[in-house]
């Protein structure tokens, strides 16, 4: 009996042993297995950090390149309307000046754009020898842009009708246009201005508005001829105006446009 006991104790000893055993073993076995997911989960998490710092400077890259390119674009915008807009300048300086050379001013449109430059005036005033007008080209421009009456055609009834500037009118009242100057006595009728160039601004407005604007009662027309019979006194004042603009054309672009 003793030893059938001794027997059994030394078998649960023995069992226990290599349950003990076993048990250290799985424990080891799953240490080891969770050091090895958590090597690998910090790998992972060290690779997703990475990466998305990687993703994060490739957005600052695109963003940066798309407003490179957002800024060239806009250049090239910029410089493509500044191309229409010359290429606009010399068909209208060259159109007119066509037009002038070939005397057909009296025929052409009086609304039309020359875009002649005030160095272009102030050009031919030196040449014709129109000192009276000096310093009133960029005046020419500006009513242009104003009131769209061709800065040509204005340059022309001025240097007509004040003699390239030496009448008396221009002189001493800085009529350029004899305005008013009608009666028995045309230079005490003539309208005065402060400045030849507030003479320019006012004759534009008043061809714009009386001679060139529909509905208006001296409204014939939109060119010289038209306007010439309730402009002036002269029948031939048209052709007369349509010579001076040939002659300062020809000296504000020699050669031409």
């Amino acid at each position: 009996m003793y030893r059938f006991r001794w027997a059994a104790f030394l078998v649960v000893t023995i069992l226990a042993m290599a349950g003990l055993i076993y048990f250290q073993q799985q424990s080891e076995l799953q240490r080891e297995k969770c050091e090895r997911l958590t090597h690998r989960i910090n790998d992972l998490q060290e690779a997703y950090e990475n990466t998305a710092r990687e993703l994060t400077d490739v957005h600052d890259e695109n963003r940066k390149l798309s407003q490179e390119l957002d800024e060239a674009l806009g250049k090239i915008e910029t410089m493509e309307q500044r191309k229409n807009k010359l290429e606009s300048i010399l068909f209208n300086q060259r159109q007119t000046y066509q037009n002038a050379v070939a005397m057909r001013g009296a025929t052409m449109s009086v609304l039309t754009r020359s875009n002649f430059t005030a160095e272009q005036y102030e050009r031919a005033w030196s040449k014709l020898g129109a000192h009276g007008l000096k310093g009133t080209g960029e005046a020419l421009v500006q009513a242009e842009e104003l009131y769209g009456v061709n800065s040509l055609v204005l340059s022309a009834i001025a240097y007509l009708e004040s003699d390239g500037g030496k009448s008396k009118l221009a002189r001493e009242k800085h009529n350029l246009f004899g305005l008013g100057a009608g009666g028995a006595n045309p230079y005490q009728n003539a309208l005065s201005f402060s400045t030849k160039n507030e003479s320019i601004y006012y004759t534009a407005k008043m061809l714009r508005r009386r001679y060139l604007s529909r509905g208006s009662r001296a409204c014939q027309g939109d060119n010289l001829t038209a306007i010439g019979p309730n402009y002036a006194a002269d029948p031939q004042w048209a052709k007369k105006v349509s010579r001076s603009m040939s002659s300062i054309a020809r000296t504000a672009i020699p050669g031409g446009p």
